[in-house]
């Protein structure tokens, strides 16, 4: 891929200088990165005749270049930031992904917390909506884990729901996790989140392009969805309903051309209408979480929770197939299907009669045994026993 052209490098005090003109009235990433464009470097934008800087930046930022107000807030959040041990990142820096500065509006200024050093990895971003389902929470936990255990790091939100889930599975199988935040790095957001927000900064890596002390307005959230993208080789939507933030993400990773995963739901659960959705527009379908995670992770095979030193419930005969391993721990209607299919394959249609359940339940079921691996997806929505 071309690279794309770095601003240059600048004094030590351009980073304040970025900053500044973040504060200004009507003034985003897409106008900093002009007024570098037109006057050099930041500095040289606030030092600019005031008619040249109106021209790109507007009136009301021209007028208020020289408020006291905004530099003591800057000053104030710089502050804050070195006290915290943050580390600045701007778009000059060779640190700074290219993949950022692929996009639009690639944030001047990066506040980093933990392990700087991931921000270059890549890894996969897990996201869906905040009010998800059980089921979602539980799959978003596991992929984290699958992801965790392969060294795959997991870019999200630290969001309620799916987002925090991924996060939490990445850290309890002793992998690596990025959390871009809609807030200053200096707090969790939200406030449940705070041991979470604790674990990432000291295992992991919380990146924001938001002041210090800055809240969590909600067109911040739009915003750092980018940078996830961005920051990432591919996108998986374990569910989100037609109206999640998640589908922003994924807009600005078809965007920056990645590859978007969703997990196939329910037909008839609204909360999994967008994500059914974009399986329908021709997103991958994510129906294994450990055939998908070798296929990320570049390796021959993911190690299974007893290598990777996690809990497995109900481990039997190592010899035995998963499926039928783990006959003992599944739900009876679960259990059912399983039992239909030892004569063969069959349409989903007459698993659902063999078994006694309503079509779109017995779909939601089968799903969740092809995550586990217990069964596979033939053409036409015939299944069979892994």
């Amino acid at each position: 891929m071309e690279s794309v052209k770095r601003p240059a490098s600048a004094s030590s005090q351009e980073p304040r200088a970025l900053l500044q003109l973040d504060q200004l009235p009507d003034v985003g990433p897409r106008t900093i990165r002009a007024l570098v464009e037109s006057f050099g470097t930041a500095e040289g934008a606030l030092s600019a005749p005031s008619r040249l800087f109106t021209q790109v930046a507007g009136s009301a930022a021209a007028r208020a270049r020289g408020d006291r107000e905004v530099a003591r807030v800057v000053d104030e959040a710089l502050e804050r930031a070195g006290r915290l041990g943050m580390r600045l990142l701007t778009w000059s820096d060779s640190a700074y992904p290219e993949a950022l500065l692929r996009l639009d509006d690639p944030p001047p200024v990066l506040f980093l917390r933990g392990r700087a050093e991931l921000l270059g990895e890549g890894g996969v971003s897990v996201v869906g909506s905040r009010r998800c389902t059980a089921r979602a929470k539980d799959l978003a936990r596991r992929l984290g884990r699958a992801l965790g255990r392969a060294g795959v790091p997991v870019v999200s939100g630290m969001a309620l729901g799916v987002d925090g889930a991924a996060h939490r599975g990445a850290l309890e199988a002793g992998g690596v996790t990025v959390a871009v935040v809609g807030r200053g790095a200096d707090a969790a957001y939200p406030s449940s989140h705070r041991r979470l927000f604790e674990d990432i900064v000291e295992h992991g890596l919380v990146v924001s392009e938001f002041l210090p002390g800055t809240l969590p307005l909600p067109f911040h959230f739009p915003r750092r969805n980018r940078i996830m993208a961005a920051l990432s080789e591919s996108v998986v939507v374990v569910e989100a309903g037609a109206r999640s933030g998640a589908l922003i993400t994924v807009k600005h990773a078809l965007d920056v051309g990645l590859d978007v995963w969703a997990v196939p739901g329910p037909i008839d659960t609204r909360a999994c209408d967008g994500s059914n959705q974009l399986l329908a527009d021709g997103a991958l379908p994510l129906v294994a979480i450990e055939r998908f995670v070798e296929g990320v992770g570049g390796v021959a095979g993911v190690r299974s929770g007893a290598e990777a030193g996690v809990e497995t419930e109900g481990a039997g005969n190592p010899e035995e197939t998963p499926g039928r391993s783990e006959r003992t721990r599944l739900a009876e209607p679960e259990r059912r299907l399983l039992r239909s299919l030892d004569a063969g394959p069959l349409h989903v249609d007459e698993l659902a009669a063999a078994a006694g359940l309503d079509v779109p339940l017995a779909l939601a079921l089968l799903v969740r045994l092809e995550l586990d691996g217990a069964v596979e997806q033939m053409p036409g929505f015939h299944f069979r026993a892994a």
